[in-house]
């Protein structure tokens, strides 16, 4: 039986690793384990902004556990510990849609987020104009971490996820980085 060669699409490769933390522990993206789903969803329960929307633990495990066509699931980890979760759209708008990314309290500021957000980058196709996230208007901490790595405000989205919270549509452009890897390979804008 023959194998396929064939690249796995963007973000869909199983196992992902993000480099060593600064306490030296090695930091990955792989699949959830069975339970985690339950286990991250009343983590996330207890924290803001899903405390703020009054997310059951429940409802989130489910979000958590979902399997959709165009959405990566992946737990963050740091040797064999979980610190979070993060689910990527692709495709969407041009780039990719960073739907969710968690990181558990004991594990923040360990570089996780910023690990994250850079591979999300490396693994966009050449081409890709943007990276996408939705930060709620309230999570102040959160809206400076993403500005932090380059992302802007495109649109506010009033009582998207809730009446009484605004989302903002934020967006990193990508023209260069598209721009350079369409010249390593050879492509031009413009060329036939």
């Amino acid at each position: 039986m023959a194998t396929s060669s064939a690249a796995p699409p963007p973000y869909g490769r199983e196992q992902h690793d993000l480099g060593p933390g600064p306490d030296g522990g090695a930091r990955a993206l792989r699949p959830l384990q069975a339970g985690e789903e339950q286990v991250l969803g009343a983590a996330l329960a207890a924290i803001d902004p899903w405390a703020a929307y009054r997310s059951s633990s429940a409802g989130l495990a489910r979000v958590l556990a979902a399997r959709e066509d165009g959405a990566v699931r992946r737990a963050n980890v740091i040797g064999d510990r979980l610190a979070g979760i993060v689910i990527v759209r692709w495709p969407w708008l041009a780039g990719p849609y960073l739907q969710l990314l968690a990181v558990l309290p004991d594990h923040a500021g360990r570089g996780i987020g910023s690990a994250v957000l850079d591979w999300m980058a490396a693994e966009a196709p050449a081409g890709t104009r943007n990276l996408w996230l939705c930060v709620s208007a309230p999570n102040i901490r959160a809206r400076r971490f993403y500005e932090r790595h380059g992302f802007a405000l495109a649109a506010t989205l009033p009582a998207l996820a809730a009446d009484h919270i605004d989302e903002l549509l934020l967006r990193k452009r990508l023209d260069a980085l598209a721009l350079d890897r369409d010249q390593g390979a050879g492509l031009r804008p413009g060329a036939s």
